[in-house]
């Protein structure tokens, strides 16, 4: 048996040991030891493989199965500048503390920096990104060996695991020639441990406690007591035990909640619809400054948010990672776990009556001026958030579509688990890993998977629909808001009047191509809906499975962008004459 066949066969082994149920494959020739003994493997049903012929798709796909189940998938490639794809999911999984594995196969080093094909310098290509590197020596027939091999993998899983600061570990393989064969016996035994446990078992235990948060306000000041006037600011967190606390401490204080839709948080007592939208109204935000805002998991989606945030006498900022989040510099205590509800606190009706009453008119303002007989938008993410399955999960792309989740239809996913890549906020990547989140409610027996984003976002992703017919179709239902081109521009600074020369040439770009078409060029089931009934029954009948689920591509044609920024802009106004009476 040849060492790389030999090395292959141990680091699958080694891999289904430790817990590795999803390989996510890009074909190639260096990578072919591994890919061989993975379809193997699959064949025994020993994990499951998914072949992607493009690196990028394949990386966010096995993203979103480790956002998905907590279990690190591992992705393989082979070598040259398919390794270098893999970097808009490596920062993403970083940023968003995803465990994720990253196999890369390599020319050996006699081979690097003298101009041979498909070379290049994969030594930390990833760079801090990652939380371990690997570059494996060259596979030679000694004793050790199959230690040495089984000890790499059962560590990087276990890295890439860690329970306060888990993400992406990369291990480089260079193989020599070559690269298959068959038969032979290998000089030591391939074997792992007994039983079929992993190399390495991690044992450390390492959690955070809670305490109450009156005895922390002596961290602030002494004499300090735990405010009347204080909010809490949820954004994306991967803590369960953070949704019921937020819950427990906003009903005992008497403190709103204003939450992104990734922090799930839609179902607690005190959560406020519209509270970016309120908070987006300047006057409304300086006459309603916290004495002491909360922040829990990673905030930043809202720039009037951040502001609140910043005008607050005291911030505590609650995050486990190393890199906790804090964006505005402005936290006075990290936590690494929610507070407790305080003994004894301070209770002011009044603060949080003005907050309802707010949100309250700013409901009503949104349902005056929100449009009957146009879709935009604003209206599709809350046909969407309302008809996801309570079993399901939504899945949120980056710009318009998650803000208008925000801002719009926050509360109506209750039941559902809401998801994004809110690391870097990026639109790369979205289908994709929407696509590996399918995947691992399929395995798990969950419900479907709905992902809603621009078309933007879709077609620079669209790549993720080129799955091969022999795979397990997934049950996803993919919404495109299509207003041709990049929306959310439309909202922000360079949307003026001033810009509008050069506005989209370089920032709407209009591309003017059909998604739908593009879906169906890839054998996708789609359909192109124009009003708010003809989604809902789109979506109805995706969701039926009545002709057994698979993907479905729903085209939502939205107003154009000028519009719908014009609405959201009489919104705001309008939003501002109700809550602060002019």
């Amino acid at each position: 048996m040849e060492a790389s066949t030999a090395q292959a066969k141990v680091m699958v082994d080694e891999l289904i040991r430790c817990g590795v149920t999803d390989v996510v494959l890009a074909p190639g020739s260096r990578s072919a030891p591994l890919a061989l003994e993975l379809a193997a493997a699959s064949d025994r049903l020993d994990l499951r493989l998914h072949v992607r012929i493009d690196e990028r798709v394949a990386g966010f796909v096995a993203l979103g199965i480790g956002k998905a189940t907590g279990i690190p998938a591992a992705v393989i490639t082979t070598s040259g500048t398919s390794v270098a794809n893999l970097m808009p999911a490596v920062i993403e999984a970083n940023l968003s503390f995803v465990p994720l594995l990253l196999v890369t196969a390599d020319r050996p080093p006699a081979l690097r920096g003298v101009g041979a094909n498909q070379t290049i310098n994969q030594v930390n290509i990833f760079g801090g990104y990652v939380r371990d590197f690997v570059d494996m020596s060259v596979a030679a027939p000694v004793e050790g060996q199959v230690a040495y091999w089984r000890s790499v993998v059962a560590r990087a899983v276990s890295i890439a695991t860690d329970s306060m600061h888990p993400g992406p570990v990369h291990i480089n393989v260079p193989f020599s020639m070559p690269l298959v064969s068959e038969g032979g016996d290998w000089v030591e035994s391939l074997a792992g441990r007994p039983d079929g446990r992993p190399w390495v078992a991690d044992a450390r235990l390492m959690a955070g406690m809670s305490t109450p948060l009156d005895e922390l306000m002596s961290f602030l000041d002494e004499e300090t007591i735990v405010p009347a006037r204080g909010l809490i600011v949820v954004g994306d967190h991967n803590d369960p035990d953070a949704i019921d606390l937020v819950d427990e401490l906003s009903e005992a204080t008497g403190w709103p909640i204003i939450a992104e839709p990734s922090a799930n948080v839609g179902a607690a007592g005190l959560i406020l619809s519209h509270g970016s939208l309120i908070v987006a109204d300047q006057e409304f935000r300086e006459t309603h400054a916290p004495e002491l805002v909360i922040t829990v998991g990673n905030i930043g989606l809202s720039r009037s948010v951040l502001a609140l945030v910043q005008s607050a006498q005291f911030h505590i900022a609650v995050d486990s990672h190393t890199h906790f989040s804090d964006p505005t510099r402005s936290a006075d205590l990290v936590l690494s776990a929610v507070p407790m509800p305080p003994e004894e606190c301070e209770i002011e009706p009044e603060w949080l009556e003005a907050w309802q009453r707010a949100d309250v008119l700013a409901a009503a303002a949104v349902e005056t001026v929100l449009p009957k007989d146009e879709l935009t938008g604003m209206q599709v993410a809350r046909i969407v958030t309302r008809m996801v399955p309570e079993a399901g999960t939504l899945f949120l792309g980056a710009s318009s579509a998650v803000r208008h989740v925000a801002s719009f239809a926050l509360n109506s996913v209750t039941d559902a688990m809401v998801m994004g890549n809110r690391g870097t906020s990026g639109i790369d990547g979205c289908l994709s890993t929407a696509f590996g989140v399918a995947i691992a409610a399929q395995a798990q027996g969950d419900g479907a998977v709905v992902a809603l984003l621009g078309d933007q976002a879709f077609l620079y992703d669209s790549n993720a629909l080129l799955v091969p017919p022999r795979e397990q179709s997934v049950n996803l239902v993919v919404v495109v808001l299509d207003n041709n081109g990049g929306g959310i521009f439309s909202t922000l600074e360079q949307g003026r009047p001033e810009y509008a020369k050069y506005f989209d040439q370089v920032f709407g770009v209009p591309l003017d191509i059909d998604p739908g078409a593009v879906s169906a060029a890839m054998r996708v089931n789609s359909v192109t809906v124009n009003s708010e009934d003809e989604l809902a029954e789109a979506l109805d009948t995706a969701l039926d499975n009545k002709d057994g689920g698979g993907v479905h591509v729903i085209v939502a044609r939205v107003c154009s962008r000028e519009r719908e920024a014009l609405i959201l802009k009489t919104i705001g106004e309008a939003v501002h004459e109700a809550a602060t009476g002019g």
